[in-house]
């Protein structure tokens, strides 16, 4: 925490990485979310955002982060999302986004814009409609060989368009 403090940085990302099989998993979320409020108090002090990622097998399913968060119950314990397949299983994307987007963080994750099967365009509008403030991270290690710059910023053209997109959707 000090040392994001002193570099400047306004917080920084944890991750779950998964359940372990002899406990159970009520135990074990209950276990992260405590774990996280202690690490949120400390973080206040250096005036810290702690970024719980949407991440790991099993903890990257919503309903899991969602009762993480609810143990955490800390203003400044907050949640990245990945943009991972498991968003979309059980009620799908809107139902698992609306359960932790009052509670997002500053940064979001997405992957390439044209290289994935993920719904961007969905995610844009859910942002949107959510008024997010914060920022989106590309998650940049499939950019094609050459000129690196043109590739990213064509990767923020393609979202753009679609926040431009849901921004229309939004105010119809």
């Amino acid at each position: 925490m000090k040392l994001s403090h002193d570099l400047g940085a306004s917080g920084v990302k944890v991750k779950p990485n998964g359940l372990p099989k002899d406990v159970p998993v009520e135990k074990t979320l209950a276990q992260i979310g405590k774990a996280l409020a202690e690490l949120g108090d400390y973080a206040v002090g250096f005036g810290q955002e702690i970024r719980l990622e949407v991440h790991g097998k099993d903890t990257s399913e919503l309903p899991h982060i969602k009762t993480i968060m609810d143990a955490a119950d800390r203003d400044n314990v907050r949640v990245c999302w990945n943009s991972n397949d498991t968003d979309l299983i059980g009620a799908g994307l809107a139902a698992n986004f609306a359960l932790v987007k009052d509670r997002l963080g500053h940064t979001v994750h997405i992957r390439g814009v044209n290289q994935s099967t993920y719904p961007l365009d969905q995610l844009a509008k859910l942002l949107v409609e959510a008024d997010y403030q914060g920022h989106v991270c590309l998650e940049a290690h499939k950019l094609p060989a050459g000129d690196r710059v043109a590739a990213l910023a064509e990767q923020r053209e393609l979202f753009m368009n679609l926040v431009t997109e849901a921004r229309k959707s939004v105010k119809d």
